[in-house]
């Protein structure tokens, strides 16, 4: 399947020719600031060692920073490492393993003890904050990397679980489409055969013309219900949280915006209200009858086994192994979360739980800069892949079945933002949808426990943002 070309050699990725970047003179006590102007950049042999989860495959250790062996990805991040150590003059030491859990569990252990282990930490986000919160294990980047370029290093909002009182303390390779993109956010996926054996127009044109609402999307879960056969097939599957999250955020909601000075929780703002509301309408009354009863998250039998027109599925589910689903099924569509009132017209936005490959930098590194100067040159967008449209053209031909499936989808992760669901923040925009309790009751019933989450993580995340990209 058309799928299986994103993970084969092709002869359009060739190797990179490095920037080369440049290191100060060391300072003992001081971090020094990175200058990737400089024409120094000689780290002397040093050996750097990055720990490297493959977390989003869960399958053997043997990859290549997050790459299948022997596609066309891994082969160009092998040359980027051989580039990198021959250019600035280091060794890279990559530690692999499948699970975030034991690069964490090892990391934590070398941070309690203060004995070295990594220079580089890369797993799941979810892994990470628990030590960028804890105090003292990260070194912050601002001053290291240029992250205020968010084309590189990933926006504000997706990188607000390691943004943390005072800096930033965890980037994503949001240059590497297939490392990033496959493991962030929720998305429709349509089955386009069906659409068109229905007589229905492509719902792609209605994201183009920007109709793609709230009432649009009642249309067409009514449409896309049928019968075959003494069988009903339902115009949409979601899990019952995932339709409450992103129905939220679809009204141009934050689930936590930082307004007048001060930061507040979104679902208690009156769009918020309408939101979860509209979400609860839809998903129990207006829409019940066109909607699979079973709500479980993330299984893929729906679609592929033609029960559903479409389901709300996740970024991995999509494409990231041989058993995602544009793998699975031929003509498969994509479509962000319909749009509300409140919303600025053709900006949509998903949620997200945790992001793979987040990386770090411990405090024990044996040289916080010249971990810095690797992660940046390593991170580096591949030859021709150097802008969004690049991206998409690549997406297109090697992913997707059609240009506006990959723009929809560039333009749904730059928007996506942390749910706080570890923290117990998707408790009301779950509830709002499953409960047969009112929007206001549990919001009511909710107030304290969220006024409790503003103050121990809200508040502290909007001031590592604050101080890093500027209110």
């Amino acid at each position: 399947m058309k799928i299986s070309r994103f993970l084969r050699i092709v002869s359009v990725l060739i190797a990179v020719i490095l920037s080369l970047c440049a290191c100060q003179s060391e300072q003992p006590e001081i971090i020094p600031e990175y200058n990737p102007s400089s024409d120094q950049s000689d780290l002397d042999g040093i050996e750097l060692v990055w720990g490297f989860s493959m977390s989003r495959y869960n399958e053997d250790v043997d990859n290549v920073f997050g790459f299948i062996p022997g596609t066309a990805f891994a082969d160009q991040a092998l040359e980027r490492k051989k580039n990198v150590e021959s250019d600035l003059n280091c060794v890279i030491t990559v530690d692999n393993d499948s699970s975030s859990y034991v690069i964490g569990d090892r990391l934590n252990a070398s941070l309690a003890s203060g004995s070295h282990l990594y220079d580089l930490a890369t797993c799941d986000s979810s892994i990470l904050r628990t030590l960028v919160r804890g105090g003292g294990y990260f070194i912050g980047l601002s001053s290291l990397l240029d992250v205020q370029n968010t084309e590189k290093w990933g926006t504000p909002s997706m990188l607000q679980m390691m943004l943390w009182e005072d800096d930033l303390y965890g980037v994503v390779p949001f240059a590497w489409p297939d490392l990033l993109y496959s493991t962030t956010g929720h998305i429709f996926a349509v089955n386009e055969t069906l659409v068109s054996m229905l007589g229905q127009a492509d719902p792609r044109e209605y994201v183009e013309n920007l109709t793609w609402n709230w009432d649009k999307l009642e249309e067409v879960l009514e449409a896309y219900t049928y019968q075959d056969a003494g069988k009903t097939v339902y115009g949409m599957q979601c899990h019952d949280a995932y339709f409450g999250m992103n129905m939220f955020l679809s009204n141009g909601v934050a689930f936590s915006a930082y307004e007048n000075g001060e930061v507040v929780c979104g679902a208690y703002t009156e769009p918020g209200r309408v939101a979860l509301e509209r979400a609860k309408d839809i998903y129990n009354n207006t829409c019940t009858d066109y909607i699979y009863p079973d709500a479980a998250p993330g299984d893929l039998k729906y679609i592929t086994n033609g029960d559903v027109v479409m389901e709300v599925i996740s970024h991995g589910a999509l494409f990231s192994t041989d058993s995602s689903l544009l793998y699975q099924m031929e003509n498969i569509g994509v479509l962000p979360f319909p749009q509300g009132p409140n919303a600025t017209p053709g900006v949509y936005s998903s949620y997200y739980e945790q992001i793979a490959f987040t990386t770090s930098i411990p405090v024990n590194t044996v040289d916080a800069q010249a971990a810095a100067m690797v992660l940046s040159e390593m991170f580096e967008p591949f030859e021709g892949l150097e802008t969004k449209d690049d991206i998409a053209d690549y997406m297109t031909d090697q992913v997707f079945f059609d240009k506006r499936d990959a723009e929809i989808f560039i333009k749904t992760i730059a928007n996506t933002e942390y749910g706080f669901f570890w923290e117990g923040g998707r408790a009301v925009l779950e509830l709002s949808v499953s409960s047969n309790d009112s929007v206001s009751t549990i919001l009511e019933s909710h107030e304290d426990i969220y006024d409790e989450l503003v103050e121990d993580y809200l508040e502290k995340h909007y001031a590592g943002r604050i101080a890093v990209y500027g209110e």
